[in-house]
């Protein structure tokens, strides 16, 4: 029998306001798809994430959100450290994706301490950027929706994923714009939508690291094909509203 795969979305009511349970749901499905047992498992604050988490999943929420889960992050700084450095699979977007850095600088002079599981800082802004992403990835082309006011300024270490060809992105880039930082097979990105099930191709770069990490045969196919015409279609009509030229800016 096929061994269970094991996804946890971590904090799903105080960060999960984005259609993050939607990046779950992805990952589940297309290992369902395969014929994979999945066991999906939500923690919340105080509760133990299981020993044999395969993938972990943080969403999106407000800074009074970020405060609320800040303590109870960092007392496991040292279990999500030994989960990325094992070569496990944590996918964190937008506030998440900021507690998990060095730091977060607010407009009042605060600072908000990160855990240091991605190399970069926060610098809270003045500046919204709303809109659609495009970003150019070893993983394909990932489209998405920004929502932050933040800038991030990457350490030495740090692994840039995504060069933006439409977008503001969330760091500096050689020149350009950049998205997504990635350690090992986690990443951290300000990318929504939700993300993964809109770029099933991402969704397949976690889960094929994952599967054979495990020792787990899955590969995407045939049962697979809905999904990602489904997918294809809400690209292609994102790509074609960017890149029209009646459309600037989505209006708030």
């Amino acid at each position: 029998m096929t061994e269970t795969v094991r996804i946890v979305q971590l904090y799903p009511v105080e960060l999960g306001i984005t259609g993050d349970r939607g990046n779950v749901r992805a990952l589940q499905v297309r290992l369902e798809r395969a014929r994979v047992p999945v066991d999906v498992v939500r923690v919340g604050i105080g509760e133990a994430l299981p020993a044999d988490a395969d993938i972990i999943v943080l969403g999106n929420g407000p800074l009074s959100a970020m405060r609320i889960v800040a303590d109870d992050l960092r007392a496991r700084a040292a279990e999500l450290e030994r989960f990325v450095e094992a070569g496990r699979s944590l996918f964190a977007i937008g506030a998440s994706a900021e507690l998990l850095s060095e730091g977060v600088d607010l407009l009042d002079g605060e600072i908000l301490d990160g855990l240091g599981l991605f190399p970069f800082r926060v610098a809270r802004t003045r500046d919204r950027n709303v809109g659609y992403i495009i970003a150019e990835t070893p993983f394909g082309r990932v489209i998405g929706f920004e929502d932050h006011a933040s800038r991030w300024t990457l350490g030495p270490q740090a692994e840039a994923a995504g060069t933006v060809v439409a977008g503001k992105g969330s760091f500096s880039l050689d020149g350009a714009a950049g998205e997504i930082v990635r350690r090992g097979e986690s990443y951290a990105s300000n990318v929504q939508g939700p993300a993964l099930p809109l770029n099933p191709q991402w969704s397949d770069a976690i889960l094929t690291a994952v599967t054979a990490r495990r020792g787990i045969a899955w590969s995407a196919g045939d049962a697979h094909t809905h999904l990602n015409e489904y997918a294809d279609g809400a690209r292609a009509a994102i790509e074609h509203l960017v890149h029209s030229k009646d459309f600037s800016t989505i209006g708030l």
